[in-house]
């Protein structure tokens, strides 16, 4: 029997909202009205820009003492767990444990993937610790996506969480986790001019965090609902609300602060409740002295990853001759990767363009929703959640779905896979709650 009085008490606008962006506006928003979402890894910090009279070199140093301050304060003699992967952030984290034995790291890759998890293999082979190689396989989300959607409340989309694969088996590795979440956040700044105005600051918003399927999916929606004024109007009055109350004058600064407020809380945290729920999990670039540090600093250290990058040169100079994935150089050489790099970086272009165009091999999969929404299986599950399951007809129309599914297999998947992945995210939501 359908539960009509949640159907009536349906938020239509913040789920407009939550398929625009993949996440809802905040913990007190939700697919019902009068919802409070408590999420213990989220911190209160107040934003601030205060920069203070320091040499760069002091800034690295006051940054490794207490990066690895904050690590043994929550750490201990735990047993650890360490993500690992060709970034920068999980590479910190471990050039800050390099003398701890008690460490056991993992990576993974997608089956017929980029071999992601070749850097992470050097990492743990230069401190001697125990390493755990995982290939995320076709179609796993289809046996994990009900547990997946009692442990996220289906508040973010199901494409993104491929620790979901394996994670029985991660949690048995350790008595904490490690998390390098934020760290690209807080040591890069925004690519934004420092006199753009509040408008200017609205694009950058919507176009750093708004999906344009998305917002396509939500405009018919909205119409179909028949809400009062437009999204445009709605999703704008919600950004400008951030711009007007984050009081910080640097404007880089500022859309660090909004990003970490706005989505960080509620996309990045929801994801990693999926470890939290399984083991004690910790993100040290989330705890507040390190924000604190940050919104000391002056704008100019916090731009190209400087200053994780001479940590890390100065802590382990073997861990900064690995490659960074990113650019596939090593961080004494990727001021090179614009010049000197070009042809190489060319030929290896021509060589992956001959591969998949003369030779017709399959291009590597780097995406999350490629492994879950493509090829004959995958089709099946995902047709029967978009399809067969007359709840979610309660709240969209079936047109409307095939319509931009169609779309997705036809048009554009790059495009139109968030809009996919937001409508099966949906049919979970009402297959759960409304019968």
């Amino acid at each position: 029997m359908i539960k009509y009085n949640i159907l009536k008490n349906i938020d239509f606008e913040a789920v407009a909202h939550w398929l625009v962006t993949g996440f809802f506006e905040n913990n007190k928003k939700s697919f019902i009205k009068n919802f409070n979402y408590k999420n213990n890894l989220d911190t209160k910090f107040k934003w601030f820009h205060s920069p203070r009279n320091i040499t760069f070199k002091s800034a690295v140093n006051e940054f490794g003492d207490l990066f690895e301050s904050i690590l043994t304060n929550r750490i201990k003699n735990e047993k650890i767990i360490l993500p690992l992967s060709g970034g920068l952030d999980s590479r910190t984290i471990a050039a800050a444990l390099k003398y701890k034995k008690n460490v056991v790291s993992y990576s993974y890759q997608f089956e017929n993937g980029i071999p992601e998890t070749e850097y992470a293999d050097e990492i743990a082979k230069l401190y001697n610790w125990e390493f755990h190689r995982y290939v995320i396989p076709k179609g796993y989300l289809w046996g994990k996506i009900k547990e997946l959607s009692k442990i996220n409340n289906c508040r973010v989309e199901f494409t993104h969480p491929r620790q979901m694969a394996f994670i029985d088996k991660i949690s048995k590795l350790g008595n904490v986790l490690i998390s390098g979440s934020m760290g690209d956040l807080l040591f890069d700044n925004s690519s934004i001019e420092n006199n753009a105005g509040k408008t200017k600051q609205l694009l950058y918003l919507k176009k750093n965090i708004f999906k344009n399927s998305g917002f396509r999916l939500a405009k018919e929606f909205w119409s179909y609902w028949n809400l009062d004024g437009n999204l445009e109007s709605y999703m704008n009055n919600i950004l400008n609300e951030h711009i007007n109350s984050m009081n910080i004058s640097n404007i880089s600064n500022k859309m660090r602060a909004i990003k970490v407020e706005y989505y960080v809380k509620n996309w990045t945290n929801i994801n990693m409740s999926i470890f939290s729920t399984f083991i004690p999990t910790f993100a040290p670039y989330h705890d507040e002295k390190m924000c604190e540090f940050i919104c000391g600093l002056p704008e100019e250290y916090l731009n190209n990853r400087k200053i994780q990058i001479a940590y890390l040169k100065q802590k382990s100079p073997e861990l900064a001759k690995i490659p960074w994935q990113a650019y596939d150089l090593n961080l004494y050489q990727i001021n090179r990767f614009n010049t000197y790099y070009i042809p190489l970086r060319l030929k290896n272009y021509i060589k992956r363009m001959i591969s998949h165009k003369i030779f017709k091999n399959k291009k590597p999969i780097i995406r999350n929703w490629e492994i879950q929404f493509l090829e004959k299986e995958n089709i099946k599950h995902l047709e029967h959640w978009l399809f067969d399951k007359p709840n979610l007809n309660l709240l969209v129309p079936n047109d409307i779905i095939l319509k931009y599914y169609n779309k997705f297999k036809n048009d554009n998947q790059v495009y139109y896979s968030h809009a996919i992945s937001m409508l099966l995210t949906l049919s979970l939501w009402c297959d759960q709650n409304l019968e």
